[in-house]
């Protein structure tokens, strides 16, 4: 099974297709295409401040292999824990940056591909949001925004027990 995390942005958009529109999926885990091409993958997926720490962080470490007396592996050796660290902690970068964007965690999926755990995730998550969505009045009240349609329970898991969501 592979897991994937939910994020939708802060302040969503009105209409509920560009909503579900702008939901990311962040697969959990190690990525490969980031432990094969580290500064590359940092860079494909702005990651801009992780892609300078990233260079910061392999130039100290080949300076300080290098002083050890590792002169000619200390770029390897550095470069490779480079690729294990971006390997391993990628994808966490990257619901990172979504925060420090302003996206909201939504929920844990669970499914076989990409294409399961979006439609397991829908499944749940659209018919809560049209359940309640508020109808407009003339003279309207408190402002109804679509962050507070339905009866969406929050941060939970979707997709690991068949038929349940929580």
């Amino acid at each position: 099974m592979i897991v994937y995390t939910v994020h939708e942005p802060s302040h969503p958009a009105q209409t509920l297709e560009v909503r579900a529109d702008d939901v990311i999926f962040i697969k959990e885990g190690f990525t490969w295409w980031g432990f094969l091409f580290a500064p590359l993958w940092l860079l494909f997926n702005a990651l801009w401040l992780e892609f300078i720490a990233a260079l910061l962080l392999m130039a100290g470490v080949a300076a300080g292999l290098t002083q050890l007396g590792l002169k000619d592996q200390a770029g390897g050796i550095a470069y490779l824990l480079l690729m294990l660290l971006v390997g391993f902690e990628g994808n966490g970068l990257r619901r990172w940056r979504l925060e420090r964007k302003g996206y909201v965690y939504l929920a844990s999926v669970a499914g076989n591909s990409l294409e399961e755990c979006e439609r397991r995730f829908f499944d749940v998550w659209l018919p809560s949001l049209t359940r309640q969505r508020p109808k407009t009045t003339p003279n309207p009240g408190p402002e109804i925004t679509p962050s507070s349609w339905g009866d969406w329970p929050g941060p939970g898991a979707v997709g690991t027990l068949p038929g349940e969501a929580v």
